[in-house]
């Protein structure tokens, strides 16, 4: 028995390359899904941090001297949660600049923002671990770690964007090398911040919390206003 043909049939006009789209070709729809799933990610990291902050357990509570004293105990934690908090807005609004600047996306520079993305999903359990080992100057160095490979990835994306053209084209140099900067200089700062535990590890922690702040305070700079308003 003879199995019948299929026949396949396109458009005469060019329009099969439009559907057959290489997928390491650039385009603006691969920045669109790039940035749609970052929101998602970021949002999932802010809920998980804050999860880890328990109320505590009711058997355990027999006055308010107990309340106030199951609280205290809790102080790591909060402490731990703001300085998270505070990583998670500082990288989100430099991620969003950088969306902001670039026009377009191909799959390579995809992949470099989801290798960002795979730290800010580590960022809870970097957080955990800090919190619950405070004194350890391992919790520091480990927390330390995904900062600096947020740092990278970041700093990776942005480069690769540059060198590819595929940074808008009103952008200009000055801009461009503010993005570099920013990255560096925090960089920097929490390497110092990391060093303190030597000391430590709560100066080391306070250290970082104090360049969180300050950056957190700065995320209205002449960059982030030219980007998103």
């Amino acid at each position: 028995m003879q199995t019948p043909a299929v026949m396949l049939s396109f458009p005469e006009d060019g329009s099969r390359g439009k559907l057959m789209k290489r997928p390491l070709e650039a385009s603006a729809e691969g920045r669109g899904r790039i940035v749609g799933i970052t929101d998602g990610v970021f949002a999932i990291a802010l809920t998980l941090i804050v999860l880890e902050i328990r109320v505590p357990a009711h058997e355990t509570v027999h006055s308010e001297h107990d309340l106030l004293v199951a609280i205290a105990a809790l102080a790591p934690r909060f402490l731990t949660y703001a300085l998270s908090f505070l990583t998670l807005t500082i990288f989100w609004f430099g991620q969003q600049a950088q969306h902001g600047l670039i026009a377009k996306s191909d799959r390579r520079l995809a992949t470099l923002n989801l290798c960002f993305l795979a730290f800010i999903a580590l960022l809870p359990f970097s957080t955990d671990l800090l919190a619950d080992f405070l004194e350890f100057r391992t919790a520091v160095l480990v927390y330390w770690l995904n900062l600096l490979m947020l740092g990278v990835t970041l700093f990776a994306s942005w480069r690769y964007a540059e060198k590819n053209g595929f940074v808008a084209e009103d952008v200009d140099a000055e801009t461009k090398r503010t993005v570099y900067l920013r990255i560096v200089k925090a960089q920097i700062l929490w390497a110092i911040g990391a060093l303190l535990c030597l000391v430590t590890p709560l100066l080391s922690v306070g250290f970082i919390l104090v360049v969180q702040l300050i950056y957190a305070t700065a995320l209205r700079g002449s960059l982030l206003r030219k980007v998103i308003g």
